[in-house]
């Protein structure tokens, strides 16, 4: 019983199936009144069997015009897809595709932009072998011409592929049957490949695949005629023929011409098999990602139907708006103008190019670059068309605002070649969600409606590099130009441009607006970095050579839409990127404005900007006080803000009642000297603080004896300051105070950098900050106390002697640009050497009020600090600075500090550029450097070091030196990793010897001439002065190939040194983790013994 009714089930399964199967093959009815007609159900089925039958093995190819998404002959069209190549129909052989078609999700996207056109559905049929369907039939007379022997009344037959004419209607009665279905109302005839096969040649009047366009003409005094322009072969231009129907037919016929050029002859296109000299024409449609036929014949079959590309008649081309010259015309003529082309639409262009190019053509039609014409997608102004005949028309814009191109064309793919443009141009246009005009289209109902856009979930970077390339062509830029911003992931980073370092500049006009409008409305990134972007040349009008006048970007507008249209932007870095007052107010206008929106700024940089209007500088914190919540970073130093401004974006963090305290981490408002800052905001601002990480005020006046800083404020910080920087601020005797009340105090702990440099601090001052430093325990902070007048020309403070010689104070401290005495900076190095827990002494650019160098006991004394026993310094940096006015450094004398170096057992680090002390110098450091175990890096250079001095720091890395300084000693440096290449040195040592060997060439040349007129025993001393000559040329080329040699070499044992080191450090590593193992285990055999032991005892 089970059994029959499973048996049931699967018999109901399969008639259910048989039925599926089916409808799948059934067609819809469609009515003539629709876009496109269909066979009636009726004929449909009359033929089902015979349309089954696949012939020649030709495999089913769905039409372009279908969805991805729906399965042929299924009845529903829900959208267009024009990315999809086409295919030549009138090779394929009919068959029904019962392969399920692969579903992807909607809004799939494929790597450029899939726009389905679902308002814009023009139902096709499966695609049928040629003459497989009749469209339509009537009788017309027609003139003799090319076509037609004579004149002569005829019965004309428009099938799938060809227009056919018979006698009589009754012989093309006896071969397709009943003209009721080809003339009436009820839909289109299907024919079998027994009908097909009885049209002979003589009843072919021409393809549908070769006409260019159909319109209607009436001459006077006669009827309605139907006028063809059509194509004899690929190469030729257009023929015209026409024939008259009977005046109730000219509209179906007019109608029946027209769609089935469209959509049933295949896209016709360009057949490429040109010269070397059209290559750069192919190339472009490549890169434009425009499908591109294969070289067929002309005699080909198939050479009028290769696709990629639309046929059209190009009939004019007009001009409007201003002229380019006071008397122009408005018209221009063009190459192309009223020959047929073919209109390639491209990701970023739409290219016209001649129809036959590279096909029989016998001259070079290339020759000439305007015979091309190309317009950027993104300058599509209007779109005409009011599909009474094939004729419509574009618009483009130009560079010139007040001029548009207006090209008229004609072309049976029309309303193909629209959808095209306006699924192209809606492609890019959709990725601005505002702001962005659309086409001005003319055209019918049914063709302006609205294009459906892809969803952006599928795309990696939601348009950009799309946008991004289509307004490099719409602005005829190199896109190569951007090839210096970076996009990963979230982030973008605008870097100059150009190929190498020398090369690096700014963007112009043009190309910032390229980018700023492709970035605008980008929802992708939320990081935006211009960092040392400059945009002040970008704002100033120009004068051209014509005379004319071109303004700059209005950067206050740009700004506010890129931050309006980007709701997910989190970080905006303006660093250092000369913007105006205006645009820093707009700038905070659209953050204060796009709150609502969902914006929650966290980083905001405008260091080095323009922000010296108060209004501005307002707006700006009206902004702030919106995102006092989510702000972590704010830098406005260099701002030039003046008066009040200051107070008033700190008081925008505590004007926010929605907000307790302010998530600040990184606030900056240094250099901005016309400012006056109120102690009473900044301390408010400061107990709101509780998150504040790093504080700039450096820069900023004292203009109030009230101490600027409090203690107790500092010390309610959260504890989380790690960096305060006071340097140029004239501190007042009360906010030193609080400064060292807070020092000393325990909530100092958490900072990692003080900087008081150029702060006008004296000995006793500095003393009691470092005292203070003590008391706190803190010896890991930096302290930063440079440019300041630590010694008055006499001694250091007694104070400060003993601070510096005990190890109780900070381990790193910085003295750059300090002015001593020769005996206070005696005193400082001797103190110092006293020092255990100094490891960083910065002394860059030290001077001596003689402004002379320091003499040799002081260079001493400083190589005795170094080697000396407590001492345990890792880092000591002594560069020097030359400026026209003053030279700081410890200058030639500093060579006599090398022999400590070289007894050093902790330095690692060394910078000891810019002193002068020539090659005396690199052979003493070259023997430090053989004796020191412990430095790993060294920086040399410009210290007029030459080929000699060069080789002693290379023999200092081999044991018993080299060639040429050979050495006795078995000692050599194994520790030295990282050697800054001497670039100054050897640039001006190159340069040197280059010259000399310039020279010798003119010495030469005046030796040769005295030698030619000379004889006897004044030939052979000018001989011999010749071979001097040469052999000094010689030996300097020789010096120039040593010199990079050695630098080679010495690059080289660094490298070996750091291969040494870093398997040491491996060995170390794996030493380390097999001891861990071992202790490891010995610790569970001691858990198992005790185990056991307790076991014991246990049963004991």
């Amino acid at each position: 019983m089970e059994q029959q009714q499973q048996q049931q089930q699967r018999q109901l399964q399969q008639q259910m199936l048989l039925q599926q199967q089916h409808s799948s093959h059934s067609m819809p009815i469609l009515s003539r009144q629709q876009t496109m007609d269909y066979p009636s159900p009726v004929s449909l089925n009359r033929h089902t069997q015979s349309l089954q039958q696949p012939t020649n093995g030709s495999i089913f190819m769905p039409s372009p015009l279908l969805s991805p998404t729906t399965s042929p002959l299924s009845g529903d069209f829900p959208s267009l897809s024009l990315d999809d190549s086409f295919s030549v129909r009138n090779t394929v052989a009919p068959r029904f595709n019962t392969e399920a078609i692969q579903v992807m999700p909607e809004g799939y996207y494929r790597g450029h932009p899939h726009v389905p056109v679902e308002s814009f559905l023009m139902p096709t049929q499966e695609q049928y072998p040629p003459d497989s369907v009749i469209l339509f039939g009537g009788t017309a007379s027609h003139s003799e011409n090319s076509l037609f022997r004579k004149d002569s009344k005829e019965y004309f037959l428009l099938t799938n592929s060809s227009l056919l004419k018979y006698k009589t209607m009754e012989k093309a009665t006896k071969v397709f049957g009943n003209q009721s279905v080809w003339s009436s109302s009820s839909g289109h005839q299907l024919l079998t490949p027994q009908q097909t096969s009885l049209i002979a040649k003589d009843h072919r009047v021409l393809a549908l695949n070769s006409i260019v366009g159909v319109h209607t003409h009436q001459p006077a005094g006669s009827d309605m005629q139907i006028q063809i322009e059509y194509l004899v072969s690929i190469s030729s231009q257009p023929t015209s023929m026409h024939f008259t129907p009977a005046p109730d037919q000219v509209d179906s016929w007019l109608k029946e011409l027209r769609q089935g050029c469209n959509y049933h002859a295949p896209q016709a296109g360009l057949i490429p098999k040109g010269t070397r000299q059209r290559q750069w024409v192919l190339d472009k449609l490549r890169d434009d990602n425009i499908a591109l036929p294969q070289s067929v014949a002309e005699n080909d079959p198939t050479a009028l139907t290769a696709g990629g590309m639309w046929r059209a008649f190009f009939k004019s081309q007009k001009i409007k708006g201003v002229p380019a010259q006071e008397n122009a015309a408005n018209e221009s003529k063009v190459p192309l103008e009223g020959k047929v082309i073919a209109i390639a639409v491209g990701k970023s262009f739409i290219h016209l190019l001649p129809h036959n190019l590279g096909n029989g053509s016998a001259k070079d039609d290339m020759k000439d670059e305007r015979t091309i014409l190309q317009y950027p997608l993104l300058t599509t102004k209007a779109i005409q068309y009011h599909e009474k005949d094939d004729t419509f028309s574009l618009t483009f814009g130009t560079t010139l605002r007040q001029r548009r191109v207006v090209m008229t064309f004609s072309s049976a793919r029309a309303r193909e070649i629209i959808i095209a443009i306006r699924a192209r141009v809606e492609s890019l246009r959709w990725l601005y969600p505002q702001g962005r005009k659309g086409i001005e289209l003319t055209l019918s109902e049914s063709l302006s409606k609205p294009i459906p856009v892809p969803s952006k979930d599928y795309m990696t970077d939601l348009g950009f590099e799309d946008l991004l390339r289509a307004e490099c062509s719409a602005m005829n830029i190199d896109r190569k130009i951007y090839s210096d911003v970076k996009v990963d992931g979230f982030t973008i980073t605008v870097k100059k441009t150009g190929d190498t370092a020398d090369s690096k500049r700014d963007y112009s006009v043009d190309e910032m607006k390229c980018l700023l409008r492709a970035l605008r409305f980008n929802t992708t990134f939320k990081e935006i970095s211009f960092h040392n972007i400059s945009f002040a040349a970008l704002q100033k009008p120009r004068t051209m050579k014509d005379g004319t006048i071109r303004y700059g970007l209005r950067l206050d507008k740009e700004f506010y839409e890129l931050v309006m249209g980007n709701p997910q932007i989190r970080a905006l870095d303006l660093h250092n990127c000369n913007l105006d007052t205006s645009t820093i107010g707009s700038i905070g206008r659209a953050i204060r404005d796009g709150y609502s929106a969902g914006l929650r700024l966290e980083l905001l940089d405008l260091f080095g900007n323009n922000a010296s209007d108060g209004a501005d500088v307002m707006t700006l914190a009206k902004g702030i006080v919106k995102h006092a919540g989510t702000l972590h970073v704010l830098d406005v130093g260099n701002c030039q803000i003046t008066g009040d401004g200051i107070n008033q974006i700190m008081h925008a963090f505590v004007a926010n009642q929605d907000v307790a305290s302010h998530t600040l981490e990184t606030f900056g408002i240094q250099r901005n000297p016309e400012s006056k800052v109120n102690s009473f905001i900044l301390d408010m601002f400061l107990k709101h603080s509780m998150r504040l990480q790093h504080l700039n005020l450096s820069g900023l006046p004292s203009w109030s004896k009230s101490p600027i800083l409090m203690a107790e404020t500092l010390a309610n910080c959260g504890g989380f300051l790690t960096s305060l920087d006071l340097s140029g601020m004239a501190l007042h005797p009360t906010t030193l105070d609080q400064i060292l009340s807070w020092v000393s105090s325990s909530s100092f702990q958490s900072v990692e950098q003080l900087k008081v440099e150029g702060c006008g601090l004296d000995g006793l001052q500095f003393s009691s900050i470092l005292d203070a430093i003590g008391q706190s325990r803190n010896t890991k902070v930096e302290v930063f106390a440079g440019k300041n007048l630590l010694s008055d020309g006499g001694d250091l403070p007694e104070s400060l002697v003993n601070i510096l010689a005990s190890g109780d104070t900070t381990t790193s401290l910085g003295l750059r640009q300090t002015c001593w005495s020769e005996q206070a900076l005696r005193q400082l190095f001797a103190s110092l050497s006293q020092n255990w827990s100094l490891k960083k002494l910065d002394l860059s650019a030290v001077s001596l009020a003689s402004n002379r160098d320091p003499d040799v006991e002081t260079c001493k004394l400083l190589g005795l600090m170094v080697s000396a026993p407590a001492s345990r310094l890792e880092e000591l940096y002594i560069p020097g600075e030359e400026t026209a006015d003053l030279t700081s450094r410890m200058g030639r004398n500093l060579w006599r500090a090398f022999q400590g170096v070289g007894l050093s057992r902790y330095l690692t680090k060394l910078d000891v550029r810019r002193n002068k002390f020539r090659d005396e110098g690199a052979h003493a450091l070259a023997e430090a450097i053989r004796t020191n175990q412990s430095l790993t890096w060294l920086d040399m250079d410009e210290n007029d070091v030459t080929l000699d001095g060069f080789n002693a720091i290379l023999s200092a890395f081999h044991q018993g030196g080299t060639e040429h300084v050979p050495t006795g000693t078995l000692y050599y440096n194994s520790t030295l990793c990282y050697f800054v290449s001497p670039v100054k040195d050897v640039e001006k040592q190159t340069q040197l010897l280059k010259d000399s060997m310039l020279e010798t060439y003119k010495t030469e040349q005046e030796t040769r001439f005295l030698l030619s007129n000379s004889a006897g025993k004044d030939s052979r001393e000018w001989k011999e002065r010749l071979a001097q000559i040469i052999r000094t040329r010689n030996l300097s080329s020789e010096a120039i190939a040593r010199l990079d040699r050695s630098i080679k070499g010495i690059a080289s044992a660094t490298e070996r040194n750091k291969a040494a080191m870093d398997a040491v450090y491996r060995d170390r590593e794996r030493r380390r983790d097999w001891e861990m193992d071992r202790e490891r285990e010995r610790e569970r055999e001691r858990e198992r013994s005790d185990r056991g032991s307790q076991a014991g005892f246990d049963q004991d």
